[in-house]
């Protein structure tokens, strides 16, 4: 399969399955948890170093054709790892992957990413599916899971705010399935990525001046690398305002808790094709913390 096709969920969790039989001397195929709607969620873990770096993306509906991107770069890796083969003249992809692995998660939200490109008939729990039809919301405007909460915002940051009534940080059981996997494994950064205007998100601390420089000499690498525009994340924009915005972002829960490096890649939105405007950047981010 290849970037250009048309994907659904299922060829995603097909595709990253294949991949982890195929090269399974070196790439694991699990499953993480499963939504609300009984969906699996798939990782698949590439390499054999001790600590992990992990790249997610399919957080919200509306993220297009970024898993693929994701399965494309997976792809490549187990590609480059078995071949031996340096990428772009400059990757020894085996060495990077056997000091620290990546971890790669195309579809964080299965059934926000089936409703978008299949509408709210996918959703086979009835109750969830004749509330969201309900609500009455265009599905080209869809971002979130089965049951309407947006996994973007559902992460129990410091600052996490409700939208609804009786709605609770971690509600969700992708979001617990992200955070048990974020716990059980130790891990060296988070990139996450989807679609914007061409910029790295990176986050920042209220007391963390250490972890501020280091996430901003990281993020300040692969917005050279990139091209793309650089942005501080969500406290800059607490201490800039004075007020609290809608919070719980993912990004920001890893800052928080895991303290580590955690930055938003969001490129332009592209034409299928175009997956080479992310395709090094996991690399380099690795090869960055030497």
């Amino acid at each position: 399969m290849t970037v250009k096709e048309t994907c659904t969920y299922e060829k995603v969790y097909l595709a990253l399955w294949e991949t982890g039989q195929r090269y399974g001397k070196f790439a694991q195929f699990r499953v993480i948890g499963r939504s609300h709607d009984d969906r699996m969620i798939p990782m698949l873990e590439i390499g054999k170093g001790d600590i992990c770096i992990f790249c997610v993306s399919g957080i919200g509906g509306k993220d297009g054709i970024m898993p693929e991107y994701l399965l494309h770069m997976a792809a490549e890796y187990c590609q480059a790892y078995e071949c031996g083969w340096v990428m772009d003249e400059n990757y020894e992809v085996r060495k990077l992957l056997d000091r620290v692995r990546i971890c790669l998660i195309p579809v964080l939200n299965p059934d926000g990413y089936e409703i978008a490109a299949c509408g709210y008939n996918v959703i086979r729990n009835p109750i969830y599916r004749q509330m969201l039809k309900m609500q009455n919301r265009p599905v080209e405007e869809f971002n979130c899971n089965a049951r309407g909460v947006e996994l973007g915002r559902n992460f129990p940051t410091n600052y996490y705010q409700r939208r609804r009534i009786n709605q609770e940080p971690a509600s969700e059981n992708e979001t617990k399935a992200l955070i048990s996997i974020f716990q059980e494994y130790k891990s060296a950064g988070l990139l996450t990525f989807g679609f914007s205007r061409g910029r790295i998100i990176y986050c920042r601390q209220e007391k963390g001046f250490a972890y501020n420089q280091r996430n901003y000499r990281l993020a300040r690498y692969l917005q050279k690398c990139s091209g793309y525009r650089l942005e501080r994340g969500a406290f800059h924009e607490v201490q800039k305002k004075r007020e609290d915005p809608d919070m719980g972002a993912l990004e920001q829960f890893y800052a928080e808790v895991i303290r580590q490096p955690s930055l938003a890649i969001e490129i332009p939105d592209l034409p299928a094709g175009n997956e080479k405007e992310i395709r090094l950047l996991p690399l380099e981010y690795i090869y960055s913390l030497n």
